[in-house]
């Protein structure tokens, strides 16, 4: 998402509409939006195979053990929905629009020209946060736009905040000041001024003009009724979850069989990223799957990867550094390749 939000026609290689699918045929859609049920044929393509697939598109307000209640996009309304398994994989929002509101393609790409219009009006953008999203779009911004002062703001000496080495984290500051990005460590934002500038807690002021806040994420465990949320949501505001991805605390042993939980709502010692969310959501279908079949789970998460942390981002200049088993590596032939589009390509190989 960080590169989408500045480049419209990138954009566009991100969002990929049921049409696009190659292996996935709803046979029914539940929407308002009638761009999005003209994708959908609902002839019954799965009926062969003794199965209905169904896409509701709309926002699950609450949940509980065996239902769902939700609201259809731009409705008031509320249905319920029964289930006998389910996966939660609500993630997490994050300032908009790295979380857009749109839920068709039209609004999508509206929505990134509208942010990049704001970034094209002002000479002096902040972005206060150098976590993973937060640098990339610093860098994406003055990768965009060269004549423009960028600042990157963080409250601590290093970054990204997760748990790397010292060599990764001085390549990708290296990597953005050789860029032209303005990055400020040790400073932490008190709050913004109406004309855009910024006030330190030591009661600095950082002049600037647009300023795009990267400093918190929220995870979606709200919906889950208050029963689940005391039992199975930690300090992290996290769920608790088993080697098979169902929910279950390990203090107090409390296991929801049927009731699994993928992604960034995980609690798992890993860097959250977009693969291991592809990751756990085909581990957590395949124990669905089996469960309705078979009466029992068949996959585990690996332990030995659980153990190792992972990361590459996109920096100055696009830039490509990447920690994979201790060992940093700046533009790695396959990793540019493969980032050009965000590992959309592979994406789209395998599912459309």
């Amino acid at each position: 998402m960080p590169r989408s939000i500045i480049d419209p026609e990138f954009a566009k290689s991100q969002f990929i509409q049921f049409n696009q699918l190659k292996d996935i045929h709803f046979d029914k859609i539940v929407s308002n939006d009638d761009s999005s049920i003209s994708q959908v044929s609902q002839q019954n393509e799965n009926s062969q195979n003794g199965f209905e697939l169904t896409y509701v598109q709309g926002k699950v307000t609450s949940i509980d053990e065996t239902t769902a209640q939700y609201q259809l996009n731009e409705s008031d309304q509320t249905a319920t929905i029964h289930f006998d398994q389910v996966v939660l994989a609500s993630g997490r929002d994050r300032k908009w629009p790295i979380t857009p509101q749109a839920y068709n393609y039209r609004k999508f790409i509206e929505e990134m020209k509208e942010f990049l219009a704001h970034c094209g009006k002002h000479d002096i953008i902040s972005v206060i946060g150098a976590g993973g999203v937060g640098l990339e779009v610093a860098a994406d911004i003055k990768k965009l736009f060269p004549a423009k002062a960028v600042n990157l703001i963080h409250p601590h000496p290093n970054y990204p905040p997760e748990p790397l080495s010292i060599e990764f984290k001085n390549q990708i500051h290296q990597s953005l000041t050789k860029a032209g990005v303005n990055v400020i460590t040790n400073t932490r934002v008190s709050h913004e001024e109406a004309n855009g500038d910024l006030v330190t807690t030591t009661g600095e002021t950082i002049k600037s003009r647009f300023n795009y806040w990267c400093n918190s994420h929220r995870n979606n465990t709200q919906i889950l009724l208050d029963e689940l949320q005391k039992k199975f949501v930690n300090h992290r505001n996290n769920l608790w979850v088993n080697d098979h991805l169902q929910l279950k605390n390990p203090q107090t042993n409390d296991t929801l069989p049927n009731f699994y939980a993928a992604g960034d709502l995980a609690e798992l010692p890993v860097i959250k990223s977009a693969g291991w969310a592809n990751f756990m959501g085909t581990l957590a279908s395949t124990n669905v799957i089996s469960s309705l079949f078979e009466d029992k789970v068949v996959q585990s998460l690996p332990q030995d990867l659980l153990s190792k942390n992972h990361m590459i981002v996109i920096a100055g200049d696009e830039d490509v550094i990447s920690e994979i088993n201790g060992e940093v590596v700046l533009n790695l032939p396959y990793y540019v390749d493969q980032y050009k589009s965000y590992c959309m390509e592979k994406v789209l190989s395998i599912y459309t």
